[in-house]
């Protein structure tokens, strides 16, 4: 079968990992993914579209901003000539599905392609299927709303026939994990609120001392670096914690811990975590959004409520203090990767989601 997708903009993300294993593993199945990459400025999804052999199409076409009337601009300036090369792809692919990563781009884009169109959700879909006007617009040009998890279908307010739930899938390293002293807890994913820097803070200065090192791994930018900062120096934790920035090599950034940590609320999924187990690492997850999904509290991982820093202190402290528990929850972790969540799974359920 033929798929076009298309993979959002030019920075690469979560979204744009989860799209690009998809259709690996669609191209390993005999089917033929071609992507359309969306945005203004040069990027890496181009550059790892090609490492990984798959077809792709420039299309210089942003989204609308209610609060960027320059880049809303410059969509709207665009938009007829974007229109009619994609009419032009559509009529050489001939694809016998079309896949959405954003709804903006169902409303712009999808009356122009004569094929099935679905969109692959991998996060909550704010407000545009809130009015009633635009959720009739976008249900009426989409065959199959696939949600990266129940989290997320559970809250669309559209037919539910229509709903298919695929997790994401990561790769199965062959890297041993690595064993550090003293232990170092890792929170992987950009610095903001929502990932709950803050909490897993607290937790750490309730830590044994001596016994741990915390490694933030993530861009070092954006407005709560600063709170997350001035929250380290409060806590005298400066002595403890890393801030090792983005890594990029996976292998790199999981061999260098021990333990992570997702404190985050109402993740849509949570990429983490199953990249964690797949390297055997023990997780230490609050039970919000998808987590509960992909963690099974005390079997391949700890939970703990929302927010709650003495309860994830508690979860950290038992582990830094049992590797043998340690060893046990990131191999039961590599299992359940292994069973429910590789590439090859998600590809296929993401085929029989479209009744491929």
């Amino acid at each position: 079968m033929r798929f076009l997708f298309f993979v959002g903009g030019w920075n690469f993300g979560g979204m744009e990992t989860a799209y690009l294993s998809l259709m690996k593993g669609l191209k390993a199945r005999g089917h033929q993914p071609v992507a359309i990459v969306c945005g203004w400025t040069d990027g890496t999804v181009p550059e790892l579209l090609e490492q990984a052999g798959i077809a792709y199409h420039q299309l210089r076409l942003g989204r609308l901003y209610l609060r960027n009337p320059y880049w809303t601009w410059h969509t709207l300036w665009r938009m007829p000539g974007a229109r009619w090369r994609l009419r032009r792809l559509a009529a050489t692919l001939r694809p016998d599905w079309v896949v959405f990563a954003e709804l903006q781009m169902v409303l712009m884009l999808a009356s122009l392609l004569p094929a099935k169109r679905a969109i692959y959700l991998q996060s909550e879909p704010g407000r545009l299927l809130r009015h009633d006007w635009s959720r009739r617009a976008i249900e009426s040009r989409l065959d199959r709303f696939v949600c990266v998890s129940h989290f997320i279908a559970r809250g669309l307010p559209v037919d539910r026939r229509k709903i298919a739930v695929v997790h994401n899938g990561v790769a199965l390293p062959e890297a041993a994990p690595s064993v550090h002293a003293p232990v170092r807890i890792g929170i992987v994913g950009r610095i903001t609120d929502q990932k709950q820097h803050l909490v897993l803070l607290e937790a750490c200065a309730r830590l044994r001392s001596g016994s741990f090192e915390l490694h933030v791994v993530g861009a070092k930018s954006g407005a709560h670096v600063r709170d997350v900062e001035e929250r380290i120096a409060a806590l005298g934790l400066g002595e403890v914690v890393c801030w090792t920035g983005f890594i990029a090599d996976r292998d790199a950034l999981y061999g260098g811990l021990d333990i992570v940590a997702v404190p985050a609320i109402d993740e849509p999924f949570g990429l983490t975590v199953p990249e964690a187990g797949a390297y055997r690492l023990p997780v230490v997850v609050a039970r919000s959004g998808a987590f509960p999904e992909l963690v099974q509290d005390g079997v391949n991982g700890l939970l703990f409520e929302p927010g709650d820093v003495e309860g994830c202190a508690r979860a950290l402290q038992r582990l830094i203090d049992d590797p043998a528990l340690r060893h046990q929850l990131g191999e039961a972790g590599r299992a359940r990767v292994a069973s429910d969540f590789t590439i090859e799974k998600m590809a296929t359920r993401f085929l029989a989601a479209l009744g491929a």
